[in-house]
């Protein structure tokens, strides 16, 4: 009789060897026996773009989507309950169906859920798996321009109007980026709440809480209501989520969607170009498109500053508290943004104290 390894004793390559199967036994779930694997990326969830063996029979007419090939994402246990998965998937549905936006458009399994539990010898607990097809285009890497930030706050405005409309479905539940989101309680890190602060650099701890504190008198002031809180993709920045096609934009990766403040996924999109000499025109840009799609209140924008201030408090805490049991997982690229973000909340709190 053959023993199997624990799971938790493999190399990171024997573990993906694992999932490697589970990821066939998933594709059965869709019809899509035979298809072809290529690992595409890992961090909690694991991706694999997927390449159906007969594209010919799935084919349409649209130009979104590459024929015949997904994107086959295996969840992490423990940090998206079965609902959050499952309102994300209605929503992207909702998004295609309903309002033709150009998101990524989940597939449906051969008994039509969207939803797969699968299970294989050698793999802990039950994943989730989703299918979507493969959005064409690609990240803009730096070469961000006012004409990308105008198309991405068109795009932006459609998906809020779409989702403000939108009705949620029963049972609804996702995470949301409100105060004790954003800044005690980060459930992708498995930290108790707060405790990343006491990982900060002292030297940030009470500029940050200014910008928390700020903040919580803010929304305490907005509340929760439609017209300024919803369901929001929460990362759709042009270097990290968002593909450009013949000039078009075309969000990714809604995974850590949740609910927030519709300006909060505005400060997201600005926070790529921070710093740089052309930000006051991309910032502009971005609010001339959304405005073509959205009204947006002086009120409002005169608080995109703490707004993007939050954002940058909400990262730093991510990296420091998601890093330091695993020093390893701290990039270059993470240090120069923590570094950046902290540099904006110092100048912030300067002007605004």
């Amino acid at each position: 009789m053959l023993i199997m390894k624990p799971y938790n004793e493999l190399t990171r390559l024997g573990r993906l060897r694992r999932m490697r199967q589970l990821a066939f036994a998933a594709l059965k779930e869709y019809g899509l026996d035979g298809a072809n694997l290529d690992f595409f990326y890992q961090a909690g969830n694991t991706l694999y773009r997927v390449y159906d063996p007969d594209p010919k029979s799935r084919q349409t007419a649209d130009d979104l989507f590459e024929p015949g090939q997904y994107l086959l994402r295996i969840y992490q246990p423990g940090w998206q309950t079965l609902e959050a998965i499952e309102l994300e998937l209605a929503w992207l549905a909702a998004m295609r169906c309903e309002a033709g936006l150009p998101v990524p458009e989940p597939v449906l399994r051969l008994d039509g859920g969207l939803l797969s539990q699968v299970s294989v010898p050698g793999i802990p607990e039950t994943r989730s798996c989703a299918l979507l097809r493969w959005i064409k285009g690609r990240l803009l890497t730096g070469d961000g321009r006012p004409e990308h930030y105008r198309a991405q706050g068109r795009l932006m405005a459609r998906i809020h109007n779409f989702t403000q409309a939108w009705q949620l479905p029963p049972g609804h539940t996702k995470r949301h980026y409100d105060w004790d989101g954003l800044f005690m309680n980060d459930p992708e890190i498995g930290l108790p709440p707060g405790k990343s602060w006491e990982y900060l650099p002292s030297n940030w701890v009470e500029p940050f809480k200014i910008v928390s504190r700020q903040f919580r008198q803010l929304i305490e002031a907005w509340g929760t209501g439609s017209d300024v809180y919803g369901l929001i993709h929460a990362d759709m920045g042009l270097e990290a989520n968002l593909l450009f096609w013949r000039g078009q934009p075309r969000p990714i990766d809604f995974d850590g969607s949740g609910f927030g403040y519709w300006m909060y996924d505005l400060a997201v999109a600005l926070t790529d170009c921070i710093g740089s000499p052309g930000y006051a025109r991309n910032r502009d840009a971005l609010l001339e498109g959304y405005a073509e799609h959205r009204r947006l209140l002086d009120a409002h924008l005169a608080k995109l500053e703490l707004f993007i201030a939050a954002s940058f408090v909400y990262y730093d805490l991510w990296v420091v508290g998601g890093t330091h049991d695993h020093p390893e997982y701290l990039t270059r690229f993470m240090e120069e943004q923590m570094d950046r973000g902290a540099a904006y909340i110092l100048n912030y709190v300067d002007n605004h104290s």
